[in-house]
């Protein structure tokens, strides 16, 4: 049975088995950062198959294994998402057709003591970067999530300057207690081919000691840049609609 996470042991259920995937981790630094009880995202909790469900800005994270995909099915239905993220063994369980797919990559980073994030960052002149290098789209909803994560400890954003610009920047998205998710690093194109893009993935790491740090990878993407890096593949990512 899927049921909403109203109750305070039900969300201390999710929050520990979002541990266990890098989807999980989405949803962990989700609620971890904007609580439980804000009506733009809602949390359920499979109770039969322990997957975990998250419907933030249109999109439902999914954690864990459907094992009842025509529940599932039925579920997403009634909830009405606009895309589904997921693995591809849910994607499958639920007959959904892939619009995109790419590779989950994983580092278990090794334990240490904390390198302390630098202090304030100019979200709007990352951006710039990011949009640049086609790695985002609108700036509003990119700009809000990002600086409340930050004044809340839930993401960590680096950057590089030389020549008096932006030269390279590093996101990580979510972070929860046991994991982290590095969403992108971003280089200028004058800039690149200097082992800075490796720089900062190794500075964002070193902010992350003993925690698993996962990449959502697009298909022919990087793959050798996160290769070199120690990452390798754990999984398939799929977005889709219903």
């Amino acid at each position: 049975m899927i049921l909403l996470a109203e109750e305070k042991g039900d969300q201390e259920k999710l929050l520990a088995l979002c541990e266990k995937t890098a989807f999980g981790c989405k949803i962990a630094s989700v609620a971890g950062c904007y609580g439980f009880d804000k009506g733009f995202a809602c949390f359920w909790l499979d109770t039969t198959s322990q997957a975990v469900y998250c419907l933030v800005d249109g999109v439902m994270l999914l954690s864990g294994t459907v094992l009842d995909g025509e529940e599932a099915l039925a579920f997403l239905r009634a909830v009405g998402p606009e895309q589904v993220f997921c693995a591809v063994r849910n994607a499958e369980a639920l007959g959904l057709c892939p619009q995109a797919a790419g590779d989950v990559l994983r580092r278990q980073v090794p334990a240490g003591e904390a390198l302390q994030p630098p202090g304030e960052v100019n979200i709007r002149e990352l951006y710039g970067l990011l949009e640049e290098t086609g790695m985002v789209e609108e700036f509003e909803p990119f700009y809000l999530d990002l600086s409340h994560k930050l004044r809340h400890g839930g993401a960590v954003a680096l950057t590089r300057h030389q020549e008096g610009e932006l030269a390279g920047c590093a996101v990580v998205s979510a972070i929860s207690r046991k994991a982290a998710v590095l969403s992108a690093v971003a280089v200028g194109e004058r800039f690149r081919r200097q082992g800075m893009g490796s720089a900062l993935v190794r500075q964002a790491e070193a902010c992350l000691p003993g925690k698993n740090v996962y990449v959502f990878r697009e298909k022919e993407k990087n793959q050798e840049f996160y290769r070199k890096l120690g990452y390798s593949k754990i999984d398939t990512w799929v977005q889709a609609r219903l």
